[in-house]
């Protein structure tokens, strides 16, 4: 069976490895996979895409570019034609060409929505026309897969639609660990506590909680550092900020190894605004890292019917602190929980789902 995933690029993004980690999934399960670049050159996942054909079609064409629009479509479009399955990654551009590209050839097209589309939206607030346009092409989907009920959720609220029989979750997984990256045993949270916050600097991720969470855990004599894996646009102002307020934060920007700084860390600190699925969780859930998070959503379905042990009703750093305070009697318990619920979203059992899911009718 034929697959094609159509994305922007290969870059850094959470989209962009989950699209990685599939198609090399399904390309060790037999299928013939093929990812189609639209919007640049960027492969940042050349060792997960060996067995992947990846086409660049950027160079034939260009949004902005009306000229090379016909020339675009006709490349899309054999690749869609030679195709069973066409999978838009994302919206935007993807949607749009994946939606062009199979126009009249009965193919089988599935959108993938990965982010809560109503906050989304709320947030950024999507120029009318693309929203307008994406409505349209999502409403004629019959097959959606998003990654947690909360975004399925979310989606139906932005397209004004009651839940759909053809919209099903599909969970997003995270690679499988190797021997020399498996769980840490159990072991008492050093003092200072680490804390680790993992994704980008930005307004959304509310950074402003970061630091107010280690000045409420000081306030309980609770002594806490915090390192941040990632950069963007609000950088300088956590600098600046927590140098004025003489708290200890590391920055090690964009880089690899975060299984690593996951089992030296003694949790994770998710501030988020609203999160589709919440990739990271998953990561620290895997080496038994223990979690606190603001309700953002989509982590929700991580905690079953312990919610409220990991996420916060009010997006406070008083409220973040009571919860790291709550959870450090219980700091081994809930590592060791965290790292068996992982195994519900293992790399085998969700590829098992998608599998089945391509199958189907085929």
């Amino acid at each position: 069976m034929k697959i094609v995933f159509f994305v922007r690029d290969l870059g850094l993004g959470g989209v962009e490895r989950c699209v990685t980690l599939v198609a090399a999934g399904l390309a060790a399960r037999g299928f013939d996979v093929t990812i189609a670049m639209l919007g640049g050159k960027r492969n940042l996942w050349t060792a997960q895409t060996d067995s992947v054909r990846v086409v660049d079609l950027s160079s034939r064409w260009h949004g902005k570019k009306p000229w090379t629009w016909l020339a675009g479509w006709r490349a899309a479009r054999a690749l869609a034609r030679e195709a069973d399955v066409a999978i838009a990654a994302t919206f935007l551009m993807p949607l749009y060409m994946a939606w062009a590209a199979t126009l009249g050839l009965k193919k089988r097209l599935i959108g993938w929505v990965h982010g809560p589309m109503q906050e989304l939206d709320n947030f950024a607030r999507m120029n009318p026309i693309h929203r307008a346009a994406c409505r349209f092409i999502y409403r004629r989907l019959p097959e959606i897969l998003c990654v947690s009920d909360h975004t399925r959720q979310s989606f139906a609220r932005w397209l004004g639609l009651p839940v759909q029989a053809g919209w099903q979750v599909m969970p997003n997984f995270v690679e499988a660990l190797s021997a020399d990256s498996a769980p840490a045993a159990s072991r008492e949270p050093q003092a200072p506590l680490q804390l680790l916050f993992v994704g980008r600097i930005a307004e959304e991720k509310q950074p402003h909680l970061w630091l107010d969470t280690l000045e409420a855990l000081a306030a309980r004599s609770l002594a806490a550092e915090l390192t941040i894996l990632g950069e963007g646009p609000l950088q300088d102002w956590v600098k600046s900020e927590a140098l004025r307020r003489q708290l200890t934060v590391h920055f090690h920007g964009q880089i690899g190894g975060v299984s690593e700084f996951m089992r030296r860390a003694d949790w994770l600190l998710l501030t988020s605004r609203f999160e589709g699925f919440g990739l990271v969780v998953l990561e620290a859930m895997q080496v038994g890292l223990p979690v606190v998070s603001t309700d953002s959503g989509g982590v929700n379905d991580f905690f079953q019917n312990r919610v409220n042990e990991f996420v916060v009703q009010e997006a406070t750093g008083a409220a973040l602190a009571a919860k790291i305070a709550a959870q450090l009697p219980q700091h081994a318990e809930i590592g060791k929980w965290l790292k068996n619920r992982a195994q519900d979203y293992a790399l085998e059992v969700l590829l098992g789902k998608w599998v089945a899911l391509l199958k189907k009718g085929h």
